[in-house]
């Protein structure tokens, strides 16, 4: 069974950067965070503006412009499949209608937020959990760094299209990791951690135990090992 994609939206005016670490890894536990974004006006964002790992949305420093932004985005995410699940980073109760209405369309919804949270909003989630009320580390020190965050899932996902786009003898062409396929599959260079310009080469390589590899130019190519074929 695929792993669920999950959308991790985080209201950045209303809640701590310092909560960034459990953010992530509380909605870590529902899948895989494919999207990470926090929003809110500059002015507004505190340390949220360097946090590792997420994009930072700007806003005009107009009221609700953060809550209008957070969910058209968490809509339009829902309304094209993008993901299984949204967790809304918020504490703030005009976000009841939006959790009410992603439940409508099919996307369950995780709520965190501040002991403050009003009742209405974490009813309308389907699980709601709250922040500490103090960190146990900084956010530094408990954000985990996103090659961490997504390497494991992205080995995963590479090990199913490899078998899947295989060729008879088990063979696919790195050219076959650029097409519109592996990106629907999630495979990318930047999911990999290596640079546009790089080569597949020497990610294959360094997992030499896991895959063969035939090194001819433009069709270099690679194939899962026997033991390791499903």
């Amino acid at each position: 069974m695929d792993e669920r994609r999950v959308a991790l939206l985080v209201d950045g005016e209303n809640i701590s950067v310092d909560h960034a670490g459990f953010l992530i890894i509380t909605a870590a536990k529902s899948g895989v965070l494919c999207v990470k974004r926090v929003f809110g006006a500059v002015s507004r964002l505190g340390g949220w503006s360097t946090a590792p790992g997420f994009r930072v949305v700007h806003v005009p420093p107009a009221k609700n412009s953060g809550d209008i932004a957070l969910s058209l985005d968490a809509l339009e995410l829902a309304l094209t499949g993008q993901v299984d699940e949204i967790v809304l980073a918020t504490s703030d109760r005009d976000m009841i209608l939006v959790a009410l209405r992603l439940a409508e369309l099919g996307v369950p919804v995780t709520g965190i937020g501040e002991e403050k949270c009003s009742v209405d909003f974490r009813k309308a989630c389907r699980k709601f959990v709250q922040v500490p009320d103090k960190p146990e580390v900084s956010a530094q020190q408990k954000l985990p760094a996103p090659a961490e965050q997504t390497a494991g899932a992205f080995e995963g996902r590479m090990r199913k299209f490899v078998a899947s786009e295989a060729d008879n003898f088990g063979w696919v062409t790195f050219s076959a990791l650029g097409q519109q396929r592996a990106k629907e599959a999630g495979i990318s260079k930047a999911q990999a951690g290596i640079g546009k310009s790089a080569s597949w080469t020497d990610w294959f390589k360094k997992r030499s135990e896991v895959y063969e590899i035939e090194e001819r130019g433009t069709q270099s190519r690679a194939r899962l090992k026997s033991g390791k074929r499903a």
